[in-house]
């Protein structure tokens, strides 16, 4: 979990801001991460019971972006495995970021993955993915752009039993872009 959240945590810095910082007064870019998937469909991919999700806002950044973030425990009522990696925490996480439209940041953010595996902040060559305009999985999750939103996805499950996080990843993403679609054509 340490790797992994240092990792997406050294991406978001290089695009103005770390994952945990209060909820945000409302802006014309807000996104809210919550309300891009619901725990239904979290637990219909990857199989198990999520709680209704916690959403943690950056808000706006110095670069005019909004990032949203909400994290779904996964079986919420289970007492952790003691053995497992990080006390046995199993979570979604979904940050998603409105960037300012016509500069695209959304772009820049996806090369930002490639740029930190030359430069050795994550382990794995990112791999394209066909979802939204552009997709790579980064060894510890799904990174999508659809237009002006870019939005990092990762199922955190120390224990798998040899099932592929990008698997359960990449059956969530389709939901998102879908609810994406559905508020820009509003």
């Amino acid at each position: 979990m340490k790797r992994t959240l240092r990792a997406a945590l050294a991406i978001a810095t290089l695009y103005g801001g770390s994952l945990c910082v209060a909820h945000a007064a409302q802006s014309p870019l807000e996104i809210n991460a919550c309300e891009l998937l619901t725990p239904a469909e979290i637990s219909a991919a990857i199989g198990l019971p999520v709680d209704n999700g916690r959403r943690q806002d950056e808000g706006m950044s110095r670069d005019g972006q909004y990032s949203s973030s909400c994290i779904w425990m996964i079986e919420p009522g289970k007492a952790p495995d003691a053995t497992a990696p990080a006390r046995g925490r199993r979570f979604v996480i979904l940050n998603a970021m409105q960037w300012p439209a016509g500069r695209d940041m959304a772009r820049k953010f996806l090369q930002a993955f490639h740029d930190s595996a030359e430069k050795g902040i994550i382990a794995s060559k990112p791999s394209p993915r066909k979802f939204g305009d552009e997709a790579l999985w980064w060894g510890d999750g799904l990174a999508v752009r659809r237009g002006d939103v870019s939005f990092g996805l990762s199922v955190f499950m120390p224990q798998r039993n040899g099932v592929r996080t990008s698997a359960m990843e990449e059956k969530l993403a389709p939901h998102v872009l879908r609810r994406l679609d559905q508020k820009s054509a509003v």
